[in-house]
């Protein structure tokens, strides 16, 4: 087989690899004639064979006057892993350190939860039956009176870390209620040992929605805590944090 039509069946398995890789990217199709010359690789003067992970020769090209060497051989010279992320058509070389992404704790399954009846999250759209969706929260049924006209809340809920979160965020909505504009709340955020990690801002039903993010260090677990109270003991309401979220490179 000549060196060019070597090239140009590189060039379609290229254009191939390129199209069905970047998932997230347009297909990319492109015929190319490369020109193979027996390229030698030597690094700090000892030659290199270039092999790709089955061991098979890789034979370097040139295209348009740029030398195409294979990034595995190049990094295994330097003594440096690579690895081929096909869901992002991402090649590591050296140490692995894939971008985080955004997992949504409303549709995990909590390790624990005070009191689970009143615990509402995820796409069920049913707290106080207002069409809501990608939140967690609390239909507010626990309280404690005071006196005939007060009542306080609490309830939490737990999520499990595993010290793999690099961060928490979401958006803290005030709370809704009827008639009740005492009505106020307030989220604290602890880790597994009862360390706080995040405090939020108290919330009354004229606070405007309130995003937040902070980093939780290496916790292996969260607890959500909700406090507040209503000066009317006769009037229900709710709290929540919509898309909430860890951001992780692997959950």
């Amino acid at each position: 087989m000549s060196k060019r039509l070597q090239g140009l069946i590189a060039g379609v398995l290229i254009g191939v690899m390129l199209s069905s890789s970047a998932a997230f990217a347009k297909n990319i199709y492109e015929t190319i004639q490369a020109v193979y010359m027996n390229v030698k690789l030597v690094v700090d003067g000892e030659e290199i064979t270039p092999k790709d992970v089955n061991g098979n020769v890789v034979e370097p090209f040139i295209y348009n006057g740029t030398t195409y060497l294979p990034v595995r051989a190049i990094g295994e010279a330097f003594d440096k892993d690579v690895q081929w992320d096909g869901e992002t058509a991402t090649v590591y070389v050296g140490d692995v350190v894939k971008p985080a992404k955004e997992v949504h704790l409303y549709d995990k399954p909590y390790l624990e939860c005070e009191i689970p009846a009143e615990f509402k999250a995820g796409k069920n759209a049913n707290l106080s039956d207002r069409n809501i969706t990608n939140y967690i929260g609390f239909d507010l049924r626990n309280k404690e009176e005071i006196d005939s006209s007060n009542y306080e809340y609490h309830n939490s809920v737990t999520y499990a870390l595993n010290g793999l979160a690099k961060k928490v965020k979401g958006t803290f909505i005030a709370p809704e209620f009827n008639n009740c504009d005492s009505a106020e709340y307030r989220v604290n955020f602890y880790n597994e040992n009862g360390t706080l990690l995040y405090q939020s801002p108290i919330m009354t039903g004229s606070v405007s929605p309130i995003d937040f993010e902070f980093d939780p260090g290496k916790a292996l677990k969260l607890r959500v805590e909700f406090n507040g109270h209503s000066d009317w003991v006769t009037r229900k309401f709710d709290c929540r944090i919509d898309d909430f979220a860890i951001l992780t490179t692997d959950y």
